[in-house]
């Protein structure tokens, strides 16, 4: 698949201070909950299998619960949801229940940058020496740059940092002030920009900064304005608070206790531009098509985001905040306790989201082989557009 979760950690802002111990939660449960499942889109043969097998997988990776969703319009949609959405209660997990999308939130804060553009308060040429001229290569480094993963500033120790946000999610996240100055003390690790990707959420916080400098408005405050509103995105939310107002829960797997601790607080701040919105499976369904055919940008616009530059240690292609290749689309993200894939395949036209509310210290994706399966699915079972939308 073509997420650069796959090739590079998607790594969340940290903080070097303590935290609140998670709680510890139950054991994985012997047997999970009942199975809820819709389909008009795939023969009915197929869907059984395709529950079946994602119960399988569900009970055999030790997931405490999944929710998938595909949706074609004109055509019909499949869903899936099987687990637990809270492992102490026993609620079973729903379609309709939100979670924290991560690194999905870089699509969001991309697209109001791109408006930004659009109503002409900010050109991608400009070179953020206009807002930061301290910084290392600021006379270099371009609004495109940012967006793109260009901009050749160094990506901090993966481990190292997924590590300490993960034990410490409710610390306060630095200012972006401070941030700036410490990647200042690594200007000899910059590289020249446009010359390579790498992948760092720092790109969009200093994006943030940016945008909040022009507007006089936080980024939550305009990817609600610009995107969640005109979308009419009922279920996503940039949190002001730790918690998030829903049953479902996030969960880490404690190799030492044998038992899942409870992952879900989590401070927004620490994630920011890169990592820090909720959303649920039918929003992220109706905002891929968004993302990846247009609607809220100009046409010129949404073309030039959609050119991808190689992502490596991926097979994706990274444009203005959103990862390409092989006629799909989208992002994934992961966050403590949630793991979530959004993507778009242009030749079915067919929207598929995945959500897992399992997270371990380790980072690694647990939606993997749920991905493989709904790929090889949509492309086994779905007939080809004769004439797919062309914005892709």
């Amino acid at each position: 698949m073509i997420s650069p979760k796959r090739g590079q950690r998607m790594i969340m802002r940290c903080s070097l201070l303590a935290c609140l111990v998670a709680a510890v939660m139950p054991a994985v449960p012997a047997r999970s909950s009942a199975v809820m499942s819709t389909n008009s889109l795939f023969p009915a043969g197929v869907a059984q299998r395709l529950n079946a097998e994602l119960t399988a997988i569900t009970k055999r990776n030790r997931l405490p619960s999944v929710a998938v969703g595909v949706r074609v319009p004109g055509k019909g949609s499949y869903a899936f949801a099987d687990g637990f959405a809270n492992l102490h209660t026993r609620l079973p997990r729903t379609l309709d229940q939100p979670f924290r999308i991560a690194s999905i939130t870089k699509p969001f804060a991309a697209t109001v940058i791109l408006l930004l553009v659009d109503r002409g308060l900010l050109h991608k040429t400009d070179t953020i020496a206009k807002w930061y001229p301290s910084f290392p290569n600021a006379n270099r480094i371009t609004i495109d740059d940012l967006l793109r993963m260009r901009s050749g500033i160094p990506a901090p120790n993966d481990d190292q940092v997924l590590a300490q946000v993960y034990d410490a999610p409710l610390a306060p996240a630095p200012a972006l002030p401070a941030e700036l100055a410490s990647y200042s003390k690594l200007r000899r690790q910059f590289k020249p920009p446009n010359t390579r990707s790498v992948y760092t959420d720092f790109n969009y916080e200093i994006l943030a900064g940016i945008a909040e400098q022009i507007t006089g408005k936080e980024i939550g405050q305009l990817i609600t304005e610009t995107v969640i509103v005109p979308l009419q995105l009922r279920s996503t939310w940039y949190p002001s608070g730790t918690e998030i107002p829903s049953p479902l829960r996030g969960y880490s797997w404690n190799s030492a206790t044998k038992r899942f601790d409870d992952k879900t607080l989590f401070n927004p701040p620490l994630a920011g531009a890169a990592g820090a919105l909720v959303s649920d499976v039918s929003d992220l369904l109706a905002f891929s098509r968004v993302l990846c055919l247009g609607g809220l940008l100009k046409p010129q616009t949404q073309r030039e985001r959609m050119i991808a530059q190689p992502l490596p240690g991926s097979n994706a292609g990274y444009g203005e905040g959103v990862a390409t290749g092989n006629g799909v689309c989208g992002h994934s993200g992961t966050i403590n306790g949630f793991n979530t894939d959004m993507y778009y395949f242009q030749k079915f036209n067919a929207s598929l989201v995945i959500s897992v509310n399992r997270l371990d210290r380790d980072n690694e994706a647990q939606t993997t082989p749920i991905l493989a399966l709904m790929t090889k699915i949509i492309r086994a079972e779905l007939r080809p557009m004769r004439n797919p939308p062309r914005q892709l």
